[in-house]
């Protein structure tokens, strides 16, 4: 597959509306669309501007009975065993953007606007939903059966924004949840959901609801709430999407940009079904829509359209602030059978890590992050190298993607070799050193990757002050990076 997937223009006609404020995008490709027979979901999560999402490693624990657990506004029972797991964690919040754990259990969530009143702060996110649903799932299906059983209880509700970064946010969620074998669509409006299983073939979700007459679960009164308020006339004229769709208040003013993102990673799955891979997944995760009536005219930090990579400006607010590519492989042993491909800020100025579970550990400097600069942060100095290639991205961006994209082949090369030998140690009974091997080798990533950022974020200010600033919104630039002393030579 190309580095950028381009579909037809027709299927963009008509549908262009202003960019939105805000964004996500969650896709799955299922054993019979991979070229491995895995199981693949990617996301790329977008969020204010300076707010950081570092990458979290919690272990397995066994709770005492009693036990509750603090998720970022309210308290909820503690379950009696919670799973490891790897978690894109914004750095206010308890719950997580997307996230795989030890079983193999990779989960992504979008915001939806509904018809359903929205609760202030005595309710669950959809992140902390997302992080629940990993640490209590062993399957896709359990894990949907531990989020509706806790919107059901609680609802969901509060302030998604960080108060004091972007303002107040409210919105319900949907999710799309995958493990080796199979995914589940699961979306919501308030504590009404409905779910449908997809098996083959590929799926995306975007901020918009998806599922329409047929489904495979739901809340039991789905149908009939909608009938009460009004909604539908009947059972058989019952559309959840068009039924409990809010697209003309609160956040959903522009379905159709969000429509477009959802066409676009569909396109780009069916275009390459059966071949696909992590590596065409990354290429979706950078897409800004090249080669299609929507192609950003000054380059990709300058849209004037919402796309999957999507860059914050004056006119979005939003970037993709983390990106994942989960390789779910059910023919592997517990040690390979998931591999966790993390991406900081945005995906197509940045480059895509592979972490391992059941022993082999993240570093935990790669937890740290607030949203304020900090050079000891490894998402910062990510975030850092995306807002100096956005200042002149025609320019820069190449230099930038030629320096990740050799480290990618570099890591995809060592990642078949090294998965052999770690085969090879636990067909012979030695985990401990097949963990280790894995180990070695994430620690090799992490400290390559830990160079090329610091030399980028020394050498591109310089690029900059020969090749000069084109970014048409510097001013929208310098109010947000003095907000978070972001060191940016903007003058």
């Amino acid at each position: 597959m190309t580095k950028v997937c381009v579909f037809a223009a027709a299927a963009l006609a008509g549908a262009l509306w202003p960019i939105s404020i805000s964004g996500c995008d969650t896709w799955v490709a299922l054993p019979d669309a991979t070229a491995d027979g895995s199981v693949i979901l990617a996301k790329n999560s977008d969020r204010p501007p300076m707010e950081a999402q570092p990458l979290v490693q919690m272990p397995a624990r066994r709770h005492k009975p009693g036990e509750t657990v603090k998720c970022t506004y309210i308290e909820v029972p503690q379950a009696a065993e919670t799973y490891e797991h790897l978690g894109s964690k914004i750095w206010w919040a308890f719950g997580y953007e997307h996230g795989m754990n030890e079983h193999g259990v990779a989960i992504g969530n979008e915001a939806v606007w509904s018809k359903e009143p929205y609760q202030w702060g005595d309710g669950l996110l959809g992140m902390d939903l997302v992080r629940l649903g990993l640490e209590r799932g062993k399957t896709a299906h359990e894990a949907l059966r531990v989020i509706t059983a806790l919107l059901e209880k609680y609802g969901q509700s509060g302030d998604a924004e960080h108060e004091g970064e972007w303002g107040k946010a409210n919105y319900h969620n949907s999710f799309l949840i995958a493990d080796p074998k199979e995914a589940w669509v699961l979306e919501t409006a308030g504590r009404y959901w409905v779910a449908k299983r997809v098996k083959h073939g590929v799926y995306s979700i975007s901020n918009i609801y998806s599922i329409e007459r047929e489904w495979d679960e739901a809340h039991p009164k789905l149908v009939e709430h909608a009938i009460e308020m009004g909604w539908t006339k009947s059972a058989e004229q019952f559309n959840f999407a068009r039924d409990y769709g809010d697209y003309w208040t609160k956040g959903s003013k522009d379905p159709g940009s969000m429509q477009i993102r959802r066409n676009m990673t569909l396109s780009c799955l069916r275009k390459d079904f059966s071949r696909i891979t992590p590596e065409s997944m990354m290429a979706i995760n950078r897409s800004h829509l090249e080669g299609t009536i929507a192609e950003p005219r000054w380059g990709a930090s300058e849209p004037f359209w919402a796309t999957p990579c999507m860059h914050d400006t004056a006119r979005s607010g939003y970037h993709s602030a983390a990106s994942v590519v989960a390789h779910l492989r059910a023919d592997k042993p517990p040690l390979l059978r998931q591999v966790y491909w993390a991406g900081f800020s945005n995906p197509c100025s940045n480059l895509f890590k592979p972490f391992y579970l059941h022993g082999v550990k993240a570093p935990v400097t790669y937890a740290s992050g607030t949203s304020t600069y900090s050079e000891d942060s490894p998402w910062w100095l990510a975030n850092r190298v995306k807002l100096l290639t956005d200042l002149n991205h025609r320019s820069l961006g190449p230099a930038v993607r030629a320096v990740f994209d050799g480290t990618e082949r570099w890591q995809r090369e060592r990642q078949q070799t090294v998965e052999a030998e770690a085969l090879r140690l636990l067909e012979a009974g030695n985990k401990d050193e097949a963990a280790r091997r894995l180990q070695q080798f994430v620690d090799e990533n992490v400290r390559r990757a830990d160079r090329e950022y610091r030399m980028l974020n020394e050498t591109l200010p310089r690029m900059l002050a020969t090749v000069g600033i084109e970014y048409l919104y510097r001013d929208y630039v310098r109010d947000w990076t003095s907000k978070a002393k972001v060191p940016l030579p903007l003058e």
